[in-house]
């Protein structure tokens, strides 16, 4: 028994991950493949097609023809089309699918929490149109990956609010508070892992796989880029309802530069 697995958003941060891993453990699978909804999109992004490890095919990621032959999807889109998975899903199982792996690669969405912020609203929906999908269909399968943050991309887009000339920080957040970091090939690694036949034994199953490189404290964190950068961090914890305000400022300080203001910052005490 093996799979054939099709990938969609190839290209991305962790879908290019993927797709390396999908081409090392090719010779278990039945066949691989990556999805692009055009034949020709372009210069620059041909340019990426190309540095994918994996065969590629051409159709439109709301067709069900498109997911023929293939038994498993993994989504790997972006944030900006999380909610259409929703549809993707529909397609992939009209199509013949019988398990998916949607695009959460992060935090345990179960988590009362996670309800409440705004960047997990249309990661719920997709989990609640998938499971509400599988639990009227017993062919149907899926799988969620948890792995907490990307351990890479920490510093590399600044998910710590550093300064620009990293001496302070804001973070919504306390000091005590864990957070789970995991390296992206590590995340890639269990993802095509998880869906070989000695791993995934049936495609009905419907399970969550989580992984964790470290949790460490927030405060800690810090100590360790603190160390890595060589000098102290002033940082600022702020609240989810100060973070709003702390937004808001940012934006105003960033549309009056960029109107030609010039800003001053005053410390207080000091004139």
């Amino acid at each position: 028994m093996s799979y054939s697995v099709l990938l969609l958003g190839a290209t991305g941060s962790i879908g290019s991950q993927i797709a390396l891993k999908l081409a090392k453990y090719k010779d278990q699978l039945k066949r691989v493949a990556f999805l692009t909804p055009s034949a020709d999109a372009g210069a620059d992004k041909e340019a990426k097609y190309k540095t994918v490890p994996i065969p590629r095919i051409v159709g439109s990621y709301e067709d069900p023809a498109t997911y023929n032959g293939f038994d498993i999807v993994i989504s790997a889109v972006g944030d900006d089309l999380c909610e259409a998975q929703i549809k993707y899903i529909d397609a992939a199982f009209e199509g013949g699918v019988k398990h998916f792996y949607p695009s959460e690669f992060g935090a345990d969405l179960t988590r009362p929490q996670q309800s409440e912020e705004r960047y997990f609203v249309n990661k719920l929906k997709v989990r609640k149109h998938l499971e509400e999908k599988v639990s009227k269909d017993a062919t149907k399968g899926y799988t969620y990956i948890l792995v907490g943050i990307f351990s890479d991309i920490l510093l590399a887009y600044n998910m710590l609010g550093l300064s620009d000339d990293k001496k302070s920080a804001s973070f919504l957040g306390q000091p005590d508070e864990p957070i789970t970091t995991t390296n992206s090939d590590d995340v890639a690694s269990i993802t095509v892992l998880s869906l070989l036949p000695s791993h995934l034994k049936s495609l009905t199953e419907r399970r969550q796989v989580s992984l964790a490189g470290s949790t460490l404290p927030t405060a800690e964190i810090f100590g360790v880029v603190s160390r890595v950068l060589g000098h102290d961090i002033k940082i600022q914890y702020l609240s989810k309802e100060s973070s709003y305000t702390y937004e808001a400022e940012q934006k105003a300080l960033v549309y009056l530069a960029k109107a030609g203001y010039r800003i001053w910052r005053i410390t207080p005490g000091t004139c």
